[in-house]
């Protein structure tokens, strides 16, 4: 029914109900959207941002209450204070936006470092102290102010310390020179060198070829004498990252043994278990081998190029034929 317009409310006659109200019906779930959630996603998001920027423009504040945690009496507090400051290095690394950088920053260096230093003094081998210093060494690794930094990272990397404390200051060390090898300003510290070269004679194969491979980050002149003492090590992950450390300053001294690599992965006819380390040295070494090849004599290329084509055509993995195929393209030079 189509109602009229009312001109005189005075004297219109109110129509009854059953007449001119339509029926009442449930609000659909589009209005709801609408009506609610729309709204709703929009405060959501303009709280995210106003988060986001506040965050940002606090910082600086941050990083300042987490040395102050650290500097704190409550045992909990100062560990709490270390792991957040440790979380705000690597999500700082990570960050896109310009801007000062935690890692760069001398006085979370300083603090982060003098904290590991107090921490190593104590000769506890309780969990919680261990995990403390564990912690500590991987942090550090995000710090570029070497000053602070590579002196208490040698301290943790003494042998009367905790094996996992012992390679994660390596692999901080690692991490630190790879960077300022690719700023063009590499590590030169003769401590560092000196501590690393004594890691690379441990027992331990794992921490040898770490350093094998840390040591090759450093200017071949520094680290030369070390590299060929692990170019005869008896553990074949350490000889290969004694090889490819020298492969990494365009260095042949390290080819014989990327061609017994190479020679080894040929004959690989069956996956290798998970977690096996092998199929990454074979990776690397093919790297290697592409970083060389233009300076490979004639008789060893074509002993490589053997090996390498049958790689590329048997080895169980799709990735590492894909990467001897690239390999064998570059001896060929293709």
């Amino acid at each position: 029914m189509t109602s009229e317009p009312i001109e005189n409310a005075d004297n219109a006659e109110l129509p009854t109900s059953d007449e001119s109200l339509p029926p009442v019906e449930p609000p659909s779930a589009k209005f709801i959207v609408q009506l609610f959630v729309v709204p709703g996603l929009i405060v959501v998001a303009i709280v995210g941002v106003w988060l986001l920027f506040g965050k940002l423009a606090s910082a600086e504040q941050d990083w300042q209450a987490l040395v102050a945690d650290m500097k704190s009496s409550n045992e909990h507090r100062r560990g709490r204070g270390a792991m957040g400051l440790a979380q705000a290095l690597a999500a700082d690394r990570n960050r896109k936006t310009d801007g000062p950088r935690l890692a760069t920053n001398p006085q979370v260096a300083q603090e982060l470092s003098n904290f590991l230093a107090e921490s190593l003094k104590s000769t506890s081998q309780e969990k919680a102290i261990i995990a403390q210093q564990d912690l500590l060494t991987q942090a550090l690794g995000f710090m570029d102010v070497t000053e602070f930094v590579l002196p208490v990272l040698r301290e943790a990397m003494q042998d009367t310390r905790d094996r996992e404390v012992r390679k994660n200051a390596v692999r901080s060390v690692a991490l630190i020179a790879d960077r300022a090898k690719q700023r063009g300003e590499p590590l030169t510290d003769p401590g560092i060198i000196e501590e690393l070269s004594v890691v690379s004679r441990d027992a331990d194969s794992l921490t040898r070829s770490l350093a094998a491979y840390t040591l090759g980050l450093f200017p071949i002149d520094l680290v030369r004498q070390p590299l060929t003492v692990l170019l005869s090590d008896a553990d074949s992950i350490t000889r290969a990252n004694a090889a490819i450390a020298f492969a990494r300053h365009n260095s042949l001294d390290g080819l014989p043994v990327l061609v017994d690599v190479l020679k080894s992965a040929a004959e690989q006819k069956q996956a290798v278990p998970a977690g096996d380390v092998g199929p990454i040295a074979t990776t690397n070494s093919l790297k290697a081998i592409r970083d060389l090849a233009l300076l490979i004599d004639e008789a060893t290329r074509v002993k490589i190029v053997h090996d390498v084509e049958v790689i590329a055509s048997e080895y169980p993995e799709a990735r590492i034929r894909f990467e001897a195929a690239q390999t064998l393209m570059k001896l060929k030079g293709k």
